[in-house]
């Protein structure tokens, strides 16, 4: 009879020891994930700010720098990184044709330095794309 109680006390034991281990590593297994998504969104509002401020200075460059209109650098700066994001899922051929046909527009129309602005925004907001699905 002191055997019978005495291996059930070993059996509530190891039950007790099971049911802590299950817990600890649960514990440890939402900590990481916490850990994770916090390093992910770090890294993301990295990759935003990256990207903004790429954005800035080629705004600044071109009113600055190529006495371009400010209305039209924000327009056709805002148009390429629309279009980045519509195109990012497609073949690399039809993004590469989205550039030269800028590129060719802007020689078209004497704007050339503004389409390589342009086209610049649209490589980085693919890039942004790029690095923020893959994080």
């Amino acid at each position: 009879m002191e055997n019978e109680k005495h291996t059930v006390q070993e059996d509530d034991l190891e039950i007790v020891e099971i049911a802590e281990f299950k817990r600890s590593d649960g514990y440890q297994q939402v900590s990481r994930q916490k850990e994770w998504e916090e390093d992910r969104r770090l890294k993301l509002y990295g990759i935003a700010a990256l990207f903004a401020i790429g954005v800035l200075a080629e705004v600044l460059l071109g009113i600055f720098a190529f006495h371009l209109p400010a209305t039209l650098v924000l327009i056709v700066l805002a148009l390429e990184a629309a279009a980045a994001v519509l195109l990012y899922d497609m073949r690399i051929w039809v993004q590469v044709a989205e550039v030269v046909i800028g590129l060719i527009a802007g020689i078209v129309f004497g704007r050339l330095a503004l389409m390589i602005l342009g086209a610049i925004v649209f490589l980085g907001a693919l890039l942004a794309f790029y690095g923020a699905k893959h994080l």
